[in-house]
């Protein structure tokens, strides 16, 4: 992603609502998907920095352990005893085959220019059985300036999700569309911004964002999703979800 960008991530991850509320949504996923006894290993593949980790020790499970890669170093941080960093690309990852119960690959494969690979190495790394899970932004016509700053090379529909799955040799995976209480005013955002002809600025969409009441409500109505995804047919959204069993 753009390097001054980059810089700021570790923040946003902090307090803005997007990362909130996903991660609200994306527990409850794994809370449905994983059973309540055991130790497990998590890996995050492009995980961002090493503090957004934490929310995932519980799931590990106790004596579990949850692994970070990303390609930046920088991103390492501080560490405890339940918590690990790889500095590594998502495609190659320094770890043994069949090491992960269960491999996330949160926001990462649009970065990529070969999706396919990274979810190839996912399934290397998860043992059987094993779960993987996948999180990419949706539709092309919401390409803005957060996906110029950040780099991407696509955004998603279900049918390119699911084609990069079956390019990997990935069993097939249940996919949900997820943000979409607050699709109408994101879409109606990036597309008064394209019919106005305003400039795409090197400006993420989460220095728009500041902490306080308006972004405690923002979170709070992302996260109702956590009730809703999977259990209703959500018809669109600003991003993609994705869960495959592996074995």
């Amino acid at each position: 992603m753009n390097p001054a960008f980059a810089e700021r991530y570790n923040d946003f991850t902090t307090w803005h609502w997007w990362f909130r509320g996903r991660e609200h949504i994306l527990g409850s996923v794994l809370r449905r998907e994983l059973s309540d006894d055991g130790s497990r290993v998590i890996v995050s593949l492009g995980c961002g920095p090493a503090s957004w980790l934490d929310w995932l020790v519980p799931f590990a499970g106790p004596g579990g352990q949850v692994v970070g890669v990303d390609i930046d170093s920088s991103h390492s941080g501080s560490l405890d005893q339940r918590t690990a960093f790889v500095a590594s690309p998502a495609e190659q990852v320094g770890l043994r085959s069949g090491c992960a119960d269960v491999v996330l690959a949160l926001d990462l494969l649009e970065h990529l220019e070969d999706d396919s690979v990274a979810l190839r190495e996912a399934a290397r790394l998860a043992r059987q059985p094993g779960l993987i899970v996948v999180t990419v932004p949706a539709l092309s016509s919401l390409w803005g300036q957060q996906d110029e700053v950040s780099n991407h090379h696509r955004r998603y529909r279900k049918d390119l999700l699911r084609e990069a799955f079956s390019r990997a040799g990935l069993p097939r995976p249940r996919i949900s569309y997820f943000n979409c209480i607050l699709f109408p005013p994101i879409a109606a955002v990036r597309w008064l911004r394209r019919a106005t002809g305003a400039p795409v600025r090197n400006r993420s969409d989460f220095e728009y964002g500041r902490p306080g009441r308006a972004n405690d409500v923002l979170a709070a109505i992302f996260g109702l999703e956590r009730h809703l995804v999977y259990r209703l047919p959500l018809p669109i959204g600003v991003s993609l979800l994705a869960t495959a069993r592996i074995g």
